[in-house]
């Protein structure tokens, strides 16, 4: 199966309930090839693709067990994203589900012989428009489980896995206000909307040129009905607006957010970088600068903590030091611990 790119999301829906012992193997997805979360959602997988799929992008590196999923929901932040554990090895079990054989912290044992944490909960990478899942993102241990099975998870995805259906969404409502079918495409969408205008021009001038001829149902609209026409393109052209306006936001977040990460701009230029990005072909510039430019400060390490400790400034920090007016030892201080 082709791996999908655009209309693809992560999800955290199933659970997976854990003993009062330590497991070294543990469930992670129940027997398929159909999987229904406690919330509804409903997803589809091979067991044999997902293991294949999820080693290849991986490369050898061991996925990471932790809690409340703060890989996916803290780590994107700077913020600190302790593991419990790691994914050695997957294997299909004799009731079809899929497990992972986990290398547990010491700390994470502790919890869980202890009872404070109960279920395993898989983030995985799915299509959200056929709901194939095809590997794994990470694991998680969690308290408020969603799949009636043997492990762990929890009901809300990431608030990555909402972009998509919420673009879906907007599409489906320009597309009925239109008039067209589910399966067009933006692009069509787009041809109807410049359509409705045309004709729009078209009347007015041709209105202008009959206006004391009876008008002929073959040439004209009454006006009733081309003013609900001009309403449904205006709506439609806004939403399309609105939409595109939302997709750049979350595309600019992304690339600064992987710029601090990678050291390559410092906190304290981030809200420069943000509004050169709202400009017109901003986002382009921006990232032709990243791929061109040296880190100024070290990259940020896995725990959110910086490999080393700052004595000087480059270029780009003094510049920053001078627009607020500080010297170089205030600038250090002030953006001493910021992740």
């Amino acid at each position: 199966m082709k791996k999908p790119t655009l209309q693809s999301s992560l999800a955290t829906a199933l659970c997976f309930e854990l003993g009062t012992d330590v497991p070294e193997w543990v469930e992670v997805l129940p027997p398929g090839p159909n999987v229904t979360g406690r919330d509804g959602r409903k997803w589809t997988y091979d067991a044999n693709q997902v293991i294949a799929e999820t080693v290849a992008h991986t490369q050898g590196a061991d996925l990471p067990f932790d809690y409340e999923h703060a890989t996916e929901l803290k780590a994107p932040k700077g913020e600190k994203a302790e593991a419990s554990g790691w994914a050695r090895e997957y294997r299909i079990n004799e009731r079809g589900a899929l497990e992972a054989r986990v290398e547990w912290t010491k700390e994470a044992r502790n919890a869980i012989e202890a009872r404070q944490y109960r279920y395993i909960s898989p983030v995985f990478a799915y299509d959200d428009r056929t709901g194939h899942i095809y590997r794994f993102s990470s694991f998680g241990l969690v308290n408020k489980p969603n799949l009636v099975t043997k492990a762990l998870n929890s009901e809300q995805a990431p608030s990555l896995s909402q972009q998509p259906e919420e673009s879906d969404m907007a599409l489906a409502a320009i597309l009925a206000a239109l008039g067209l079918p589910e399966t067009a495409t933006e692009e069509e969408a787009v041809a109807a909307i410049n359509k409705l205008l045309e004709d729009k021009k078209v009347a007015l001038q041709t209105a202008a040129n009959s206006e004391t001829r009876v008008p002929s149902l073959d040439l004209y609209v009454p006006r009733q009905d081309y003013n609900n026409l001009e309403k449904r393109a205006l709506n439609a052209e806004q939403k399309l607006d609105q939409q595109a306006k939302t997709q750049l936001a979350t595309a600019i977040n992304a690339e600064i957010e992987d710029a601090l990460k990678a050291g390559k701009i410092t906190p304290a230029t981030k809200d420069y970088h943000l509004a050169a990005c709202q400009e017109a072909g901003g986002l382009e510039r921006f990232r032709q600068f990243v791929a061109a430019a040296p880190s100024v400060t070290d990259p940020v390490a896995p725990d959110g903590e910086r490999r080393t400790e700052k004595t000087a400034l480059n270029s780009e920090e003094q510049a920053a030091a001078r627009q607020f007016g500080w010297t170089d030892e205030q600038y250090l201080e002030k953006t001493k611990g910021i992740k």
